[in-house]
């Protein structure tokens, strides 16, 4: 390394901010082995999380489960909006048959 290049290197490392210290660390062994089994165990519920996210059929079966529950609350509590419901499903579809079976005609 050349005069210029030593000279600029020690110019550099003046202006740096000091590092700062690292503080002692107070904690016993057994505060951080706790620390360490809380840890594994935040990171193993992280990575069970990020599988659900990711895992398609588990999530179109958790969908389902939770749409089928939402069904038998309806049923149980309000049978009136339940048999609404299906009979304006039915006339949606209905209608639909109807339409097609006109345009087909014509």
């Amino acid at each position: 390394m050349g005069a210029a290049s030593k000279a600029a290197a020690a110019g550099l490392k003046k202006n740096q901010p000091p590092t700062p210290e690292k503080p002692a660390d107070t904690r016993t062994r057994e505060q951080i082995k706790l620390d360490v089994v809380k840890n594994r165990q935040d990171l193993s519920d992280t990575l069970d999380a990020i599988e659900f996210k990711l895992n398609i059929p588990k999530q179109a079966r958790f969908a389902a489960k939770r749409a089928s529950d939402k069904f038998e609350e309806l049923r149980r509590e309000n049978p009136a909006v339940l048999v609404a419901g299906a009979a304006a499903v039915a006339a949606v579809f209905g209608g639909a048959v109807w339409l097609t079976v006109r345009v087909v005609r014509r």
